[in-house]
């Protein structure tokens, strides 16, 4: 049995030979590609799971493409370790900053392009000026490309919830709380013309030939906050969750966060799984408070808090965890062996291995 007939198998609730094992290594290849350019472009990543032996799933091309109207600009400049970026339309200008982290391999917002209240105006007339076209051809060629080493995800917009999308890319939690308290008409319409937006994206997604999709909400418990999400994600997600499983669909969401906030209401929203789970004591719920919530209401997906691949975790501490936290599961029915959230860029190539080494000893 490969990774993808393991996989697709527990998610059709039929009998599978070994915990399935799909791990994000986007993070960790942006090091490993400096090491070793056999890795680098298409195949190499398609190499680097093949030789660690890693389910891949992430990061196909895109389900949809997104042609907007000429009178908006986006311009884009690197100065020093900065990239500013910039939306210029005939309702104002938008601009954020983003500072590169060499040593980390990953960037960090600066300031987002929600500054005040007048500029989600801007905000509203990119999204009403946008066309959605479909790009199956080429999430399709990479479909067969990986075959049986895994299966794409079809990632949602990043985010699929309105708010989220607010909190993580344009605005930032407190300029959202801010406007939230200060304005909230003007955020509720925001966010309403968002959603509208969205409906094609969501059209060309049902109709694809992704089997899986996921929502990359980014999501963290203590961070959206129970009251928001209820108010303004939960609802929305039922919706295209219905909408996802009228056409055959399994739906999931990335939670890479605290998960008290938020677990229970993933549930209640019906989501067939959860990716990016990170138990105690990395997280704020143990493996075992984690599954007393779903039961076998939805399938977890992650488990191995990234930070242990680190050389800062002994080789001792990370088999110890790993073992045990195979022990509990692999009598579970809903468990898909992932990293929460991502291998660090400081991880030996070893360590990622042994994985699938203990895995097969223990897993079956």
């Amino acid at each position: 049995m490969n990774e993808r007939e393991r996989l697709l198998n527990l998610f059709n609730k039929k009998k599978i030979d070994l915990i399935p094992w799909y791990g994000d290594l986007s993070w960790w290849y942006n090091s490993l590609i400096n090491k070793d350019e056999s890795y680098k472009g298409e195949y190499g990543y398609l190499k680097m799971h093949i030789d660690t032996r890693v389910g891949i799933y992430l990061y196909p091309p895109s389900l949809w493409k997104i042609e907007y109207s000429e009178d908006i600009k986006f311009i884009e400049e690197k100065n020093g370790d900065l990239i500013i970026s910039k939306i210029i339309t005939p309702f104002g200008e938008l601009e954020s900053k983003i500072k590169i982290l060499e040593n980390s391999f990953t960037t960090a917002y600066i300031t987002h392009y929600i500054k005040k209240t007048t500029d989600l105006k801007v905000m509203q007339y990119i999204f009403k000026n946008r066309k959605i076209y479909p790009n199956y051809e080429e999430f399709e060629r990479i479909d067969r490309k990986w075959d049986g080493y895994g299966i794409p995800v079809a990632l949602g917009p990043v985010c699929v919830s309105p708010l989220q999308t607010l909190i993580t890319r344009w605005a930032g939690i407190q300029k959202v709380i801010d406007i939230y308290i200060d304005n909230r008409e003007i955020l509720e319409e925001t966010i309403e013309i968002i959603q509208d937006s969205d409906n094609e994206i969501f059209e060309i997604i049902e109709n694809s030939p992704a089997i899986i999709v996921e929502f990359p909400e980014n999501l963290s418990g203590e961070i959206t906050g129970k009251n928001l999400i209820e108010k303004y994600e939960l609802p929305y997600w039922k919706k295209r969750i219905n909408q996802l499983h009228k056409k055959g669909k399994f739906v999931g969401i990335h939670n890479d966060g605290t998960l008290k906030g938020s677990l229970p209401l993933l549930v209640e929203a019906e989501f067939d799984f959860v990716e990016a789970v990170t138990p105690a004591p990395f997280g704020d719920l143990s493996i075992e408070e984690i599954f007393e919530i779903v039961d076998e209401k939805i399938i977890i997906w992650g488990g191995i808090p990234g930070a242990i691949f680190s050389p800062l975790y002994t080789e001792e501490y990370f088999e110890k965890y790993l073992k045990s936290l195979i022990q509990f599961v692999k009598e579970k029915k809903n468990f898909v062996l992932g990293v929460a959230d991502q291998v660090p860029p400081d991880a030996s190539f070893e360590r990622v291995c042994k994985v699938r080494e203990i895995l097969e000893k223990y897993g079956r």
